[in-house]
């Protein structure tokens, strides 16, 4: 699966998702996860100390925001920017073509599990990758039901735990791995609760 990030102003962006070819609409809930959860690792080793701390933090309170929220319109405050130097929350609007930056992305499979890729990233963005991972979870937090929500929480939470212990340097290939591998543990342990 593949994604484009515009962006349309500082606190704005749209999001657009190409299925890969033959996998959906068998396996669109795993790829929108991958996907989601990918392009969030994407970052983690590009980003300085302080720009690093802003998005951690602001994935954790997303990832927590989402898990409770029951189906239906999520809040439109889900991610304030202010860590980023930005007094603003992000919103996410309709896709309206290229913007005035843009971030892409995908995730592809091989023998060594999904791997999230950059395709590319216009020069002298700052902090626009991890700023489009946030756009993008949010994009697939608005279409997707309870348990998809839960699922691209936890796999949020299996990347935020997997940076809490290994080296922000390590390949996002890994830490996508364990942050699925995180969510499905935790989903099935709530499907098998009483």
């Amino acid at each position: 699966m593949a994604v484009d990030v515009a962006f349309y102003g500082l606190a704005s962006a749209g999001v657009s998702l190409q299925p890969a070819a033959g996998r959906w609409p068998q396996h669109e809930a795993d790829d929108r996860q991958e996907v989601g959860v990918g392009l969030a690792a994407l970052p983690a080793s590009k980003l300085p100390g302080s720009l690093w701390d802003a998005y951690r933090d602001a994935l954790r309170a997303f990832a927590m925001r989402v898990a409770d929220a029951d189906e239906g319109t999520l809040p439109g405050d889900l991610v304030s920017l202010d860590g980023f130097g930005r007094r603003a929350v992000l919103s996410v609007v309709p896709w309206d073509g290229p913007g005035m930056t843009m971030v892409s992305a995908d995730v592809v499979h091989s023998s060594a599990g999904p791997v999230p890729r950059l395709r590319s990233r216009d020069k002298g963005t700052g902090p626009s990758g991890a700023i489009a991972a946030l756009a993008l979870a949010i994009a697939l937090a608005a279409d997707a039901d309870r348990r998809g929500r839960l699922a691209l929480a936890l796999g949020i939470e299996g990347l935020l735990a997997w940076y809490r212990e290994s080296h922000r340097a390590s390949p996002p290939r890994l830490a996508l791995a364990y942050a699925l591998e995180h969510a499905r543990g935790r989903l099935g342990a709530d499907d098998t609760a009483p």
